[in-house]
């Protein structure tokens, strides 16, 4: 089977490479070049300046100021006087007490959390999107393989349907019947190429380069049930440790906060200022041969108590706490999302090992009957329209087998990353299973 996919491959591609790739080396290329990653990469590196900026609040604010004046003035008495006049001012403002400050600053801790939550969230889904396109390249390239082969096989019924039919052992009804399975089959091939460029173009839309040669699964694949087996322990552990949870508590704790800075406006705040300033003036109608040098230094605290801003603290304190009312809302609900989801891929991974193990037997049979639906024929006990529907059930059987171990393999990843859980050395235990 392997080696039929290859030169599948090599048909569609034209190309040789020397090397296929595993799906631990498609992802590498995904954390390199797919950009819903890395822009989430970025956005949580500029999450991380919040902090330094709400820091930033509690230092010292140093401003220098200068200037220099050319003037002219024209008098009645003593005619036009032209002098300089120049300086600078240097301050320094120390906040002693501003309550939204510390508010602002215990915001920052819970916004970088929340980008750290969504950006590994992005991380996890990028382990599930890559498998995903990368065993829906592999079942296009398995189900082309089958519907080429079922082509062959009912275009060699067809031929010796004919054979039979011109020395008078088959009706002309077989002859038909076996000429519109042909024409479904050409129908089926054409769709399955399309389905393979179409899944070649989802890898490369993750990655940026069309794929090379894949490795394949192996024959035989560990159906691993999941560890708790505990549909409970593992809700627990989602409450605990989803990361899409842990975005929407940090987001409500944002929120919270936010009521809390609003409400600081109408706190008094308490600042140390001190200011340095020199000018220097070098002439003027009183000062025409003197000028006049000024240093002047000045420290003190400086109190501001807000007492009326038309409502305006109060309007804001208000729209903030129902922000706050709305992002409890939401993370209850993501909280009920996060439990359905985990529970759900549970369920289905459990349901996939069956599925696995069923479609496994079901080839076994198809198979067995076909060869004894084939015998039959050749005994003249059963009609060639039996052997055609025996080998179609041989077909559908082998992709149902093919799609239940890639749905298996992509369900176990999802169970993980709605626990929270899942991460590259996941993607890299899959990838042994490669060949």
């Amino acid at each position: 089977m392997r080696n039929i996919l290859i030169a599948l491959f090599f048909i569609f591609t034209g190309t040789l490479p020397a090397q296929a790739d595993d799906l631990s080396s498609i992802f590498k290329l995904a954390q390199e070049n797919d950009p819903a990653f890395r822009a989430a990469q970025e956005a949580y590196l500029a999450a991380q300046e919040i902090k330094n900026q709400s820091f930033a609040l509690f230092l010292p604010a140093l401003n220098l100021s200068a200037n220099y004046t050319r003037i002219s003035q024209d008098y009645s008495t003593t005619g036009e006087i032209t002098y300089n006049s120049r300086g600078y001012n240097l301050s320094l403002n120390q906040m002693l007490y501003h309550h939204d400050y510390f508010v602002q600053y215990r915001q920052a801790d819970y916004q970088v959390a929340q980008a750290a939550a969504n950006f590994n969230s992005v991380a996890q889904d990028l382990i599930v999107r890559v498998a995903n396109a990368y065993f829906q390249v592999l079942g296009a390239y398995d189900n082309l393989t089958f519907t080429k082969s079922e082509k062959k096989a009912i275009s060699e019924q067809l031929n010796q349907t004919k054979q039979r039919f011109k020395v008078g052992l088959t009706a002309i009804t077989d002859v038909h019947e076996a000429q519109s399975r042909y024409d479904q089959a050409v129908a089926q091939m054409i769709a399955a190429e399309n389905l393979l460029a179409v899944s070649r173009e989802n890898l490369r839309e993750v990655t940026g380069q069309y794929p090379q040669t894949l490795s394949f699964l192996q024959p035989e694949v560990p159906l691993v049930r999941p560890d708790p087996q505990d549909v409970d322990e593992w809700a627990r552990i989602a409450g605990e440790q989803s990361l899409q949870l842990i975005a929407a508590e940090k987001a409500m704790m944002i929120a919270k906060e936010e009521v809390n800075r609003r409400r600081a406006g109408h706190y008094p705040t308490l600042d140390l200022v001190a200011t340095r300033g020199y000018s220097k003036t070098d002439g003027g109608v009183f000062l025409a041969f003197t000028g006049r040098e000024l240093t002047d230094s000045r420290i003190g605290v400086q109190l501001n108590m807000p007492i009326y801003q038309g409502g305006l603290v109060t309007s804001q304190t208000s729209e903030a706490a129902h922000k706050y009312a709305q992002a409890k809302e939401l993370y209850e609900q993501q909280r009920r999302a996060t439990e359905r989801q985990t529970r759900s891929s549970y369920l289905n991974v459990i349901a996939n090992i069956s599925q696995v193990l069923a479609f496994k037997q079901a080839l076994k049979s198809t198979r067995t009957a076909l060869e004894a639906t084939e015998a039959g024929y050749e005994v003249g006990t059963r009609t060639a329209v039996d052997v055609l529907n025996s080998r179609r059930e041989v077909f559908r059987a082998e992709r149902d087998y093919a799609k239940s171990r890639y749905t298996y393999i992509i369900e176990t990843l999802r169970l993980k990353k709605a626990a929270g859980i899942l991460s590259e050395n996941d993607l890299l235990a899959i990838n042994k299973w490669l060949q």
